[in-house]
């Protein structure tokens, strides 16, 4: 989770359980009530009253000094992310024997070439790529420092362009990233966005919701991009319009 998201969600008051694995969720029971706290139980009793289901969460800590625990939920939305195939893609006959770290990224020098292999490079989930002081840049959705997205995206500009410069002996250039700031939605016009060269700055709210728009509508690859998803935002924008005035017509009808 990135840095503003947790500055925006802790200042609204949203409890963050960061440096955690889930490793077991149980659905509560007929005769799981004993490992629901007392001061749960009537929450446990109107859940049931509703056909609801609740359910337990056994925690690990993943960093040292944090204690096991457990939390009781009334929905869970589990998100997983992506592990790289590079061991899959080894043939079967004379692998190639790439080195993979633990999480199964191939390891590459700054010019995004595997280590060992100048001729195949590799990029986003699938790469390991140090910066200058020896930090993996976060190239997949666990960081808790930059934009993965924005790793991954600048690393294909110059993967294009060191894929063109080594088949025409021409020099390759080494990957530098520019963190261009964080921004995230947070529902209907609602979004919190904090640019790179403002520092301490975060827009949130409406304005963080235009100033995001804004910002994805730049950083679109080309103008046929931004054209299709700016019709639709205001497609979108003018049929939500409508469905809150026809809503506010009814009520106004029904109560007159």
């Amino acid at each position: 989770m990135c840095v503003i998201c947790c500055q925006v969600l802790s200042a609204r008051k949203v409890q963050l359980l960061l440096g955690y694995f889930v490793c077991c969720i149980r659905r509560v029971g007929e005769d799981d009530t004993s490992v629901i706290p007392v001061a749960s139980a009537s929450v446990l009793n109107i859940a049931r009253e509703h056909n609801s289901e609740k359910y337990i969460l056994e925690l690990q800590p993943a960093i040292k000094g944090l204690e096991s625990r457990s939390i009781e939920a009334d929905l869970v939305l589990w998100t997983v992310g992506s592990k790289p195939l590079l061991p899959q893609l080894e043939p079967s006959r004379n692998p190639q024997e790439l080195p993979l770290n633990a999480r199964g990224q191939a390891e590459t020098d700054e010019t995004l070439r595997v280590k060992g292999h100048p001729r195949i490079f590799a990029l986003g989930d699938s790469s390991a790529l140090r910066d200058s002081d020896g930090r993996l840049l976060p190239a997949t959705a666990q960081s808790f420092s930059c934009p993965p997205s924005q790793v991954a995206f600048q690393q294909a500009d110059f993967a294009g362009w060191n894929l063109w410069a080594a088949i025409n002996d021409r020099p390759l250039l080494p990957f530098r990233f520019q963190n261009l700031g964080e921004m995230m939605t947070l529902g209907r016009n609602d979004a919190a966005l904090s640019p790179s060269f403002v520092e301490g700055l975060t827009l949130e709210g409406p304005i963080g919701h235009t100033a995001r728009k804004i910002a994805y509508l730049i950083r679109l690859p080309t103008d046929e991009h931004r054209l299709k998803v700016g019709v639709s935002w205001l497609t979108k924008s003018a049929i939500d319009s409508v469905a809150v005035l026809q809503s506010t017509l009814t009520k106004v009808l029904q109560g007159s």
